[in-house]
């Protein structure tokens, strides 16, 4: 048996596992010019080999306090039905930790089929999806102001309108980055990524990018949308992605929703974590929300993801003993010393101001807890009381929406 990175002619037995796998139907196990995007970052367990067991680990950038993170992204996991329950994902994610760190990737996040499976290995629930149900009705299409233009990708041999659909995309890209500048775990858009959300052919897929330009015609905000049917005679605006520089540009976005399609009744909107949309909304009870667990992370650096948290701007320290069952370099105690915006990071010694698991220090300095709470709930052990845990771990805004 042998654990090691999956070589480009062995694709194709990585496609058949994942259709064995996820009992997908496979087109065609060849290798194509488009794989290595998708598959460099593979690795596997062979037997006698056969390789029997997969995971891939994908290099991004995530948003952590005001700056992007190194981040390995897990997807792909799987092994075949004859393989299993012999340890080896234990195995890969062995291997793939070490690679990480290796790498300097501070945090690693995923997908989770379940999420208890997952904490076996330090992974911890950091970010649930705020899904709202927006009857269109509810409000005026009259409120509209400004503008809408819909955004295609720079087209070849499209010379005329090459340097407006540049200009469009463009806009679109920069109002994200805007957007996922304030809120952890956002990734940074590749070109690839936006290359596959700025579809070469809307018309064809029916998925549509719209850009919002306010009465000044500066641009604010997008969304991107799928019409998605509802009986024979409606529909609902499925709004895959959005983003606006300021609540001001969403409130501008909303009534170009309401007058959008004649058919339709609903927008399904998926909104960040720090947007209470029932306060831009005339009648609270015509919206509903739907909160649902959706996206894990865990430290894979806890040094290097506590020099790069934002702690509070007056001077201070303190001392955090991390217990990881993994990661021997993170299981130990750290002493954080902060003030005017910079942090110092070094081992301590001592009996230490929080004792805490690597699971609940990922929701923590990610800001889905915040200190006071990770104390009521007993996600950890203090020494310091309930005002100043909140102090120095606040909860944070937080988004993604971005699959891999």
């Amino acid at each position: 048996m042998e654990v090691r990175r999956i070589p480009s002619e062995d694709w194709s037995d990585l496609k058949r596992l994942h259709s064995v796998v996820y009992t997908s139907p496979l087109a065609s196990a060849d290798v194509a010019d488009g794989d290595a995007a998708a598959y460099s970052g593979a690795w596997g367990v062979y037997e006698a080999g056969t390789l029997c067991s997969a995971m891939m680990s994908h290099e991004f950038a995530m948003m952590h306090d005001g700056a992007y993170l190194s981040t390995a992204g897990i997807g792909g996991v799987g092994t075949l039905p004859e393989y299993r329950r012999l340890g080896h994902v234990r195995r890969l994610f062995k291997a793939v930790f070490a690679d990480m760190r290796d790498k300097r990737q501070v945090f690693s996040s995923l997908y989770p089929f379940s999420f208890p499976y997952y904490r076996m290995f330090g992974y911890e629930l950091v970010y649930s999806q705020n899904e709202f149900t927006l009857p269109l009705d509810s409000i005026a299409p009259r409120g509209r102001a400004g503008s809408i233009e819909l955004v295609l990708p720079p087209a070849d041999g499209d010379d005329a309108t090459t340097d407006e659909r540049e200009a469009g995309s463009d806009a679109v890209k920069r109002i994200y980055d805007s957007f996922a500048s304030l809120r952890n775990l956002s990734l940074r858009r590749t070109d690839e990524m936006w290359r596959r959300r700025l579809r070469p052919d809307p018309y064809k897929e029916q998925v549509y990018t719209y850009l919002v330009r306010g009465e000044d015609r500066r641009a604010g905000a997008y969304f991107t949308f799928h019409a998605r049917p509802d009986g024979p005679h409606s529909c609902d605006l499925d709004v895959r992605d959005i983003a606006f520089v300021d609540i001001g540009a969403l409130r501008e976005l909303l009534p170009h929703l309401a007058g959008f399609h004649p058919r339709a009744k609903n927008a399904i909107v998926r909104l960040p974590s720090d947007v209470p949309l029932d306060l831009l909304i005339g009648e609270p009870y015509d919206l509903s929300h739907r909160r649902s667990a959706a996206y894990m992370a865990r430290i894979v650096d806890v040094e290097s993801a506590l020099r790069a948290t934002r702690w509070p701007d007056r001077e201070g320290s303190i001392s955090v003993r991390v217990r990881d069952d993994h990661l021997d370099w993170n299981d130990t105690t750290f002493r954080v010393e902060y003030g005017g915006g910079d942090s110092r990071v070094s081992h301590a010694a001592g009996e230490p101001d929080v004792s805490i698991d690597v699971r609940a220090l990922v929701q923590l300095l990610c800001g889905y807890v915040d200190g006071e709470s990770a104390l009521a709930y007993a996600m950890m052990e203090s020494r310091l009381d309930p005002g100043r845990l909140r102090e120095l771990f606040p909860a944070k805004p937080l988004y993604q929406n971005d699959a891999f």
